[in-house]
């Protein structure tokens, strides 16, 4: 649904028509209109900064935010289940992403000595230059495509509000 530039109602008719009922009884046209608006604003702006810093560093977006989490993290080092947590993908995906980043030199796996079942993701020197290097380009991007749009005033409500839809969303954390 976020592709097209049909109006939302134009959606909502289409859709009652395959499914043989009314889809705005399912689902509010002003909750529909919202959802296509974000859809389509994240793949927009996504679409765009993935293409610049791949242009720019050879760093899928994907790589940027696991390495950035790395960043963030005490001596460059999360466990994978937590890394995986922090940046919002799959562990089987965070799998994938850590095996190419390492083949690019960026990062390490590594299991624990202590308790096997565990395994480190640690990012190299290298890595550690490669996202410094890629860093102030792409934050500048981020600020130009996404910052740009909205007075400070709107984007500290939209941030207030997509929190509140994250919260409410939130997965239940498995001990």
């Amino acid at each position: 649904m976020a592709t097209t530039n049909k109006p939302v109602s134009a959606e909502i008719e289409a859709l009652s028509a395959v499914l043989g009922t009314d889809a705005s009884k399912l689902l509010d046209p002003t909750v529909a209109r919202a959802w296509i608006a974000l859809l389509t604003a994240y793949g927009r702006v996504t679409r765009a900064l993935s293409s610049e810093l791949m242009d720019a560093s050879g760093m899928s977006l994907a790589d940027f935010d696991v390495m950035a989490q790395l960043v963030r993290s005490e001596e460059y080092r999360l466990r994978m289940s937590e890394l995986a947590d922090a940046a919002l993908i799959s562990k089987s995906g965070l799998t994938r992403r850590i095996d190419q980043l390492a083949v690019n030199g960026w990062v390490t796996r590594r299991r624990c000595t202590e308790d096997g079942r565990v395994h480190w993701a640690t990012l190299t020197p290298l890595g550690l230059r490669a996202f410094k290097g890629a860093a102030p380009a792409h934050l500048a991007a981020v600020a130009e495509r996404f910052g740009s749009a909205l007075p400070a005033s709107e984007m500290e409500r939209l941030t207030r509000d997509l929190l509140k839809i994250a919260a409410k969303n939130a997965e239940p954390i498995n001990s």
